[in-house]
């Protein structure tokens, strides 16, 4: 459908929808002028969730927004417990018990003579929400005294339904704010309980916090305390199984042991390779002193003092070097020994040297110097290898000693230790934290920032708003519901959706007319016009394009039938009757619908043609006989028939049909058959036999069904005597979708 149709649908049930949006505004008028004036009271709470205390190191915040909505959702929630709204409720109900005259409600003439306010004694009422305010107990309704109490709270609303009904609370944006509003029928009322709100909460939220967090601290104690009794067990079981195997850890020696004897192998070969250097350099320096000496003259007087100093120098230089060589040569004291030694050395050996070339002597002296350095350096590079290698047949004996099975023992006691300490770890972690719940109170930041103050003037009622958004409100509601009906009607109410269920010819469309004022008769004749009688003239058009249908062709008799009942064949074949005898055709019209015979009922004829059947002649000519009956309308001829369940063949044994409408033909214009429903019987599948053309009816009343699949699969079955279809009852509107 498109959407033009469905306006046109709305707009046929504007009157209906109209009427129902004023009558919801009406309503909403009473409605609002009978509402008792309402006085709104808000506070506002701060709470410290979103206060940025410190930043990461990167400056963002240290803030989490998810956990921040999680903390407020809980808040709320906790607001809105049962514990804190009824012990606000005990308190107000002992407010209006201890101070009448200024109760915050009051109770109506029939509550107060109720049997449930006279079965309650305000003193045994007062101490039982007393007692309930300071135990922060509910009351209960155990007995039968508790619960006349407990109907007595509630008989002045300020029981948790009565609270909760007009109490508001919400998050202010993505703010670290909290209102709280409350409506009820007195401002003092509604000012006291938004004030009351934030102290119940704080109270009732402490201690659920502070049970919960040192219970869990608590339990979560015990098991660290039982983890490590479990590590310290093993642990001691670890050093017991060490020392049986007289060795701390063999395992783990035998592995590091093994490790040194790699880096000794590795320090050794350097070792050597320095040992070497210091040799070829001390051979390279022994020949090049031979050469210098060998054309020198030394003075021995002059110069025995001076070499002896030298000679004893150089041995002290070299034993510091020797030691510090030991040490790793690192060994500041030692270096600056070495160095003052060998200024010593250089001064005594130019002292010593008289008369002789100063040059050649400073040379020859240097080399004796450096020779004696190299020996040195190779000597302690000797006592370096013979510690590497004694060291190294240490440290394989002792890889090659770890007792058989040792590491498979040690390794499985060192593995469940490993275990029991990462379990013992976690615990640990979650120790800390739960003490850190415990020490942590989460409403220390919880502030009233805002007071709630008694309303000056009540709510507004907002009356004509209200009256708006339920008129509207109905009007696109009922829209709504009237255009579901019409998408899920399965009528076949229009030329377009007949056309889409039904693959046959569709040749014309009949529009809905009413004959309670004029029969079809009449509508065909009479002159109308006008817009009052547009769907008469409209329905007197439609049959005069259905009889140009009939005048276009050379048939004559024609089978009208129809799949289901009451699809009007009767009322089209009398108007198209009718049109046709207006056009000079003379007609018949015999009535063959044994199951539904309205054309008899209507016209009342003396022939019937289950009296004729065995009477009829048609060797003679027919008008020579009574084959048919007349009527009041010039041309047209009647043939009736008894209702029967029999089908025509066996209701009409003695006759032969085709040769009777051949002698019809002969002095009828047009015989026009009314054949009974396709999907009841098959009565219309036997007289399609002996017709000339066969016109189907459907009503756009009906919708199509599987019965009608198989009808219609007969009908296309008739091939060239098919004509088309007819859509009857279609809405004037509709005709053109």
């Amino acid at each position: 459908m498109d959407l033009i149709y469905f306006f046109k649908v709305l707009f046929r049930k504007k009157w209906i929808i109209l009427g129902l949006a004023l009558l919801a505004v009406i309503a909403a008028f009473f409605f609002k002028m009978g509402k008792q004036d309402v006085y709104v009271s808000q506070a506002q709470y701060s709470t410290g969730f979103t206060a940025e205390k410190v930043r990461m190191i990167d400056g963002s915040s240290g803030i989490d927004i998810y956990t921040a909505d999680v903390k407020f959702n809980n808040v709320i929630e906790t607001f809105k417990s049962p514990r804190v709204i009824n012990t606000i409720g005990y308190k107000l109900l002992l407010h209006d018990l201890q101070n009448p005259a200024k109760a915050y409600r009051k109770l109506s003439e029939k509550q107060m003579k109720s049997p449930l306010y006279n079965a309650v004694n305000k003193d045994t009422a007062m101490r039982a929400v007393q007692n309930a305010i300071l135990t922060n107990k509910l009351l209960s309704s155990n007995t039968e005294k508790e619960r006349i109490l407990v109907e007595y709270f509630e008989m002045y609303g300020y029981n948790y339904d009565g609270l909760m009904n007009g109490l508001v609370i919400e998050r202010v944006g993505r703010t670290d704010y909290l209102n709280i509003l409350f409506y009820s029928e007195n401002p003092e009322l509604s000012s006291v309980v938004v004030n009351s709100m934030g102290d119940e909460f704080i109270n009732y939220y402490r201690s659920i916090s502070s049970l919960r967090t040192e219970e869990g601290a608590e339990s979560i104690k015990k098991i660290v305390t039982d983890q490590q009794n479990r590590v310290d067990s093993l642990g001691e079981k670890l050093l017991n199984e060490k020392k049986k195997q007289g060795s701390i850890d063999p395992v783990s020696l035998s592995t590091s042991a093994m490790e040194a004897v790699k880096e000794l192998e590795t320090a050794l070969a350097s070792e050597k390779s320095k040992q070497n250097e210091h040799l070829n350099r001390k051979q390279y320096l022994t020949t090049r002193l031979n050469e210098l000496s060998a054309g020198a003259t030394s003075s021995p007087v002059s110069s025995g003092g001076g070499a002896e100093e030298v000679i004893r120098l150089t041995n002290k230089k070299n034993d510091l070097v020797a030691e510090l060589s030991k040490k790793g040569g690192a060994d500041p004291v030692l270096e600056k020994q070495i160095a003052d030694l060998r200024g010593e050395i250089s001064k005594a050996s130019r002292s010593g040297s008289g008369s002789r070339n100063p040059n050649k002597d400073k040379d020859i002296n240097d080399l004796k110097m450096q020779i004696a350095e190299e020996d040195a350096l190779y000597r302690a590079a000797s006592s370096t290898i013979a510690d590497y290698t004694s060291r190294i047949s240490k440290y394989s004996g002792m890889a090659t000693s770890a007792p058989v099975g040792s590491d498979v023992i040690i390794s499985g006691i060192q593995s469940r230790i490993d275990l029991e300490n990462a379990a013992l770890g976690t615990a640990m972690g979650k120790l800390t934290q739960a003490q850190g719940l415990v020490k942590d109170d989460p409403t220390a930041n919880f502030i009233q920032t805002g007071v709630g103050q008694p309303a000056i003037g009540p709510e507004s009622k907002k009356t004509l708003l209200t009256m708006i958004v339920a008129g509207m409100s109905m009007f696109f509601l009922a829209s709504v519901i009237f255009l579901l009906i019409e998408v899920f009607d399965p009528r076949v109410k229009t030329p377009s959706l007949f056309k889409k269920q039904v693959k046959l010819n569709l040749v014309n469309t009949l529009n809905k007319v009413s004959l309670k004022d004029a029969s079809e008769q009449e509508i065909v004749k009479n002159e109308y016009e006008g817009k009052k009688y547009a769907k008469e003239i409209f329905f007197k058009n439609n049959v005069r394009k259905l009889r140009f249908e009939l005048l276009k062709n050379p048939n004559k008799v024609y089978l009208f039938t129809s799949t289901q009942k009451g699809s009007g064949k009767s009322t089209i074949l009398d108007a198209l009757a009718t049109s046709l005898v207006m056009s000079n055709k003379k007609v018949l019209l015999i009535d063959m619908n044994f199951a539904n015979n309205s054309l008899t009922r209507k016209y009342t004829p003396e022939v019937l043609i289950q009296d004729i059947a065995g009477k009829l002649n048609l060797e003679t000519p027919l008008a020579n006989q009574k084959a048919w009956s007349t009527t009041p309308v010039e041309g047209l001829s009647v043939i009736g028939c008894n209702s029967s369940s029999q089908t025509p063949t066996e209701a009409l044994p003695n006759i032969d049909m085709s040769a009777l409408f051949t002698k019809l033909r002969a002095h009828f214009d047009y015989v026009l058959v009314e054949g009974a429903a396709l999907n009841d019987v098959v009565d219309s599948q036997e007289l399609a036999m002996y017709s000339d053309a066969v016109f189907t009816i459907f009503s756009a009343s009906n919708a199509i069904t599987p019965a009608d699949e198989k009808s219609i699969r007969f009908i296309s079955s008739l091939g060239e005597k098919n004509k088309g279809t007819v859509l009857n009852n279609v809405l004037k509107d509709n005709l053109d979708f």
